[in-house]
């Protein structure tokens, strides 16, 4: 069965049984999975089946790249099972995506594209044959194919001009696709101004643009305001469309804020997380209550397939807990209190977008985003 598939077996009910280590299931699985352990060398699994499945009822198995999911597959079927086995197991789970389009009731094409294995959220965005790309991950297949294959983005010859490539922060839990895709699409490659030499190469581009706070960019007609929201890293910028969007990257998510210790570690957390009380209260949350926040990532598999990841700056306020705090030191003692551990290979994956070090194992990334506080 392919993961495309999948997603919509899983909102049908589909079982689906993880055939790995209690650790490797723990640490990150297809929500909803039930965890099935099977030893291939002795064809033993370290549970009964059918006390966890009706006999007859199609299961979905899946193990880290669909070897031993096979073999966990022909042992449910000879008890009974009708059995499908996920292909390339939980790394074709990582490259699936549930693009959704958002209407702002105007010509914009703004298309949200959603990682549902860890989270990651990218954003396609155009008009009258001018496109821009924020965010791209390492898989590039989908933004292809949301460009060329929406008419809605061409102009009245038929062409599709990418002007932008642009990056909201140094991501540490997966790989950018920013210099790839700026290069393909001979598209100006943009990021936050630089406060520190993580910017000096980003995702290994020589040339690129550097954004101001209060730049402007125009896309079709539509103007992308570059805003600087230092905290969780401090290059981060955010890119409000048309007054009405703010894509604020790993700034500022629906339920929680960035977390304030990836790029300066344990002993920058603190000086980190005033920084962020201040772009949180004194920028993004000045905007009318009415914006759209769009951040870069998300709780993977707790969104609805077709449903968007965004909630009003009035929603924010109302309903999540970092920004109830009454003070600064309330602010920052909740965030440093509810940091948890950080994303798998964080460190070789900043360097990797910092364009310090080349990428020799694309699976590095794989498992779930920490990029928030919990």
């Amino acid at each position: 069965m392919t993961p495309q598939r999948l997603i919509g077996r899983i909102n049908h009910g589909t079982p689906v049984a993880d055939v790995r280590s209690r650790e490797s299931y723990d640490q990150w699985h297809i929500p909803g999975a039930v965890h099935l352990p099977y030893d291939a060398e002795e064809d033993e699994f370290g549970k009964d089946p059918n006390e966890l499945f009706d006999e007859g009822e199609t299961v979905v198995t899946v193990c880290a790249h669909g070897n031993t999911s096979r073999q966990a597959a022909a042992a449910l079927s000879r008890r009974g099972f009708d059995v499908a086995t996920l292909e390339d197991g939980m790394l074709g789970w990582s490259q699936v995506f549930d693009v959704v389009d958002i209407d702002f009731g105007s010509d914009l094409v703004f298309k949200q594209a959603k990682r549902v294995a860890n989270g990651c959220l990218s954003y396609v965005l155009g008009a009258d044959g001018e496109a821009m790309i924020v965010d791209p991950v390492q898989y590039t297949d989908v933004f292809r194919r949301n460009l060329e294959g929406d008419e809605r983005l061409r102009d009245e010859n038929g062409g599709i001009d990418v002007k932008y490539v642009a990056l909201t922060h140094i991501h540490a839990d997966h790989i950018s696709s920013g210099c790839e895709l700026a290069a393909e699409y001979d598209a100006e490659l943009v990021v936050g101004a630089p406060v520190s030499d993580r910017t000096d190469q980003p995702d290994g581009c020589s040339e690129y643009t550097l954004v101001e706070d209060g730049d402007v960019l125009e896309v079709g007609g539509h103007e992308v305001e570059a805003l600087h929201t230092p905290g969780h890293t401090m290059e981060s910028t955010s890119y409000l469309v048309d007054g009405d969007a703010m894509l604020t990257g790993d700034t500022q998510f629906v339920d929680s804020v960035g977390r304030p210790d990836l790029e300066h570690g344990d002993e920058g957390a603190e000086e980190h997380a005033e920084v962020l009380y201040e772009t949180i209260f004194d920028t993004i949350l000045e905007h009318d209550d009415d914006v759209s926040i769009f951040p870069a990532h998300y709780g993977g598999g707790e969104v609805d397939a077709g449903t968007p990841v965004t909630a009003t700056i009035g929603e924010v306020k109302e309903t999540n807990p970092a920004v109830q705090k009454d003070s600064r030191e309330a602010f920052v003692d909740y965030i440093i209190e509810q940091l948890g551990s950080k994303p798998a290979n964080h460190d070789e994956i900043i360097a990797i977008n910092e364009g310090k070090r080349e990428v020799t194992d694309p699976e590095i990334e794989l498992g779930p985003n920490k990029c928030a506080v919990d």
